[in-house]
């Protein structure tokens, strides 16, 4: 099984980010009022983590597609062409004069196409 095939593990480098990126949310939050107690645990664990995703994630990501090499280049050209798919349907709406009213099912819509395109890709 090539790296890029294997699910995402919490790794130490990953916990790390996590950390030093919680300490700042830490220090900017301690003297604002979120209600109880858990509020504030649910601010100070979840916001550093969403922001390790965010900023790691591609760097994760980047390091498993060069271990990975013909199937990780493979997974990342079949991972650029769903979003700019996505970004080319959304463009369209927007320039096509529905930007304004465009429903929400049409982003679930695209995503479940997206999601679709990419395991069946990915199985061929």
């Amino acid at each position: 099984m090539q790296p890029i095939d294997r699910p995402f593990r919490f790794t130490r480098d990953f916990i790390v980010v996590w950390a030093l990126l919680a300490v700042p949310v830490f220090l900017l939050m301690h003297r604002s009022d979120f209600g109880p107690w858990y509020s504030f645990c649910n601010i100070l664990i979840l916001l550093p983590l969403f922001a390790a995703f965010v900023l790691y994630g591609p760097v994760l990501l980047a390091r498993q597609i060069i271990r990975s090499g013909s199937r990780g280049w493979f997974v990342a050209c079949v991972l650029i062409s769903v979003l700019l798919v996505t970004a080319l349907f959304f463009v369209g709406l927007y320039v096509s004069g529905r930007g304004k009213d465009v429903s929400g099912i049409w982003g679930g819509v695209a995503a479940c196409v997206a999601t679709i395109y990419l395991s069946w890709r990915l199985e061929r």
